[in-house]
């Protein structure tokens, strides 16, 4: 099994993402999804119940508004309140709890590392969410990693080493918990980033 990890700056792409995903057969279980809260509560989503109370584009019986039915809501250290769905509850909730209890490697980076994305990408991953970008995972047999990998390509993933040299040409290194939020909010191994 693999884990391809998708990152996205609107709900648009997200929901297109998830029906397609729908389609292919994956359900809730196979699909996590990441994000500050205040970007998902930009999206019209009532987040204390998961209910859709605004039409989302893309939207249909799936998407971001069927995922988080399931929903957590977490503090990440250095990007603040965040919302979990499906693995990503599972995984960060895990880390996060574990950082508190005193383990080593907590917090955003450390979960995504536990999914097993090398370090250096878990850091741009993790200054995405920070800048208001939203994560997708997508649990899959290998086999089948190349047809998840094609659903967020089309959906418009952001190239991660195209945004991070972007990031660096600004002067970032690496994503920074006791960092200050960005002055932009940008709303517009095993483990796989797609695209590359």
């Amino acid at each position: 099994m693999k884990t391809i990890v998708g990152m996205f700056e609107n709900t648009r792409d997200v929901d297109g993402t998830m029906d397609d995903l729908a389609k292919l057969g994956y359900s809730k279980e196979n699909i996590g999804v990441l994000a500050r809260k205040e970007v998902l509560k930009e999206s019209k989503l009532d987040l204390s119940t998961g209910a859709e109370v605004g039409a989302i584009t893309g939207a249909t019986a799936g998407g971001i508004a069927g995922l988080l039915l399931g929903l957590g809501a977490l503090t990440i250290p250095g990007i603040g309140p965040i919302v979990a769905a499906g693995e990503f509850l599972t995984w960060v909730g895990a880390t996060v709890l574990g950082a508190a209890a005193g383990a080593v490697g907590g917090g955003l980076v450390g979960s995504l590392v536990s999914l097993g994305l090398p370090e250096h990408e878990a850091h741009v991953y993790a200054e995405g969410v920070k800048r208001g970008n939203i994560l997708v995972t997508v649990r899959t047999a290998d086999a089948r990693a190349q047809e998840v990998t094609d659903v967020l390509r089309r959906h418009n993933a952001v190239d991660v080493n195209t945004r991070r040299q972007e990031w660096e040409t600004q002067g970032w290194t690496s994503f920074n918990e006791l960092g200050p939020m960005p002055s932009s909010q940008m709303s517009a191994t095993d483990t796989q980033a797609a695209p590359q």
